[in-house]
């Protein structure tokens, strides 16, 4: 990995563990929209599901606070974790009506506590 100008710290390092944990225990799913086809992943997390927009956006408060606001970090376990699934084929497909989906994007939506 140096040779391409990467580093593994103990905190990246971490964070790939995490996510191969979340996909080996099957908590990345793949919520297909029907009729639109519109699809949403979700990490199942250890207090809610994160709602994960690929390669640029995860609901959790690691990704606003040291993604986005401290730039301390590139990505947080749950779009790694997404994209392992995605990659691998390891993940859950739910197929749900659009308007079972409006109910559910209303709960990815909610703030934490």
């Amino acid at each position: 990995m140096s040779e391409l100008g990467l580093t593994l710290d103990e905190e990246c390092v971490e964070r790939l563990e995490k996510a191969l944990e979340a996909v080996h225990e099957g908590r990345v799913k793949k919520y297909v929209f029907k009729p639109s086809g519109r699809v949403v992943w979700i990490v199942v997390g250890k207090t809610r599901d994160y709602w994960v927009i690929p390669r640029l956006y995860c609901t959790c408060n690691d990704f606003y606070i040291n993604v986005v606001s401290r730039r301390k970090n590139v990505l947080c376990y749950h779009i790694i974790a997404q994209a392992v699934a995605e990659k691998t084929g390891k993940y859950e497909v739910f197929e749900v009506s659009d308007e079972e989906g409006v109910k559910l994007e209303e709960e990815w939506r909610r703030v934490e506590d």
